[in-house]
């Protein structure tokens, strides 16, 4: 369970340089509206701003943890971060549910973040109301190291029949209010599908 959130947490962080090689099943990508594309995979959807560059595991480079599914990056990118979501998914305890596993999530990031700051703390259902899977969605700031750029991370971490699937959205505090508004309308438009 630590080992997922501590390289979830590293690919949040390396996600904005070069990609290499890999191995995994590719997504379906298919015209959700004009501004934003659906992308499908086996085990969940999203929508995803259509100009924005999805990253898969044969764009990877050797250093991107194998519990990386995907991510999706701003086409403008930026010399400090670049904005992006990724999800990553792995096997946790059978019965964890995905408020308890969120509240594990947060914590490592407690823990490995420097200077950590929780600002909001939303209750959150994956799905419909009567059905739905109970999480929530956490906002919070932190840097990898002492002298690296404070980050600010949107995150939904959900747990189902033993996996655990983490959604994380990452920028800079003061990135563009439009930026800021399509990486929650992603993470927000996260979907499972009923095969997990």
């Amino acid at each position: 369970m630590k080992k997922l959130l501590l390289i979830t947490f590293a690919t949040m962080i390396g996600l904005t340089g070069c990609f290499g090689g890999g191995e995994e099943e590719e997504g379906i990508v298919t015209e959700a509206t004009n501004q934003y594309s659906q992308y499908e995979r086996s085990d969940f959807s999203l929508l995803y701003p259509s100009d924005w560059e999805i990253l898969e595991s044969e764009d990877f480079t050797s250093n991107v943890p194998s519990s990386t599914a995907v991510v999706f990056r701003n086409n403008l990118k930026n010399d400090i971060f670049t904005a992006s979501l990724n999800i990553s998914q792995s096997e946790i305890t059978t019965g964890t549910t995905s408020k308890d596993f969120s509240l594990q999530t947060l914590n490592i990031q407690k823990y490995n973040l420097v200077g950590f700051n929780e600002s909001i703390r939303e209750e959150y259902i994956l799905g419909d109301e009567i059905t739905g899977e109970k999480t929530f969605i956490s906002t919070f700031q932190g840097r990898k190291t002492a002298t690296e750029s404070l980050v600010e991370f949107k995150q939904l971490c959900i747990a189902r029949n033993g996996f655990g699937i983490i959604v994380t959205a990452a920028y800079l505090p003061n990135e563009e209010q439009s930026v800021v508004m399509m990486l929650d309308e992603m993470l927000r438009s996260f979907a499972l599908k009923s095969s997990l």
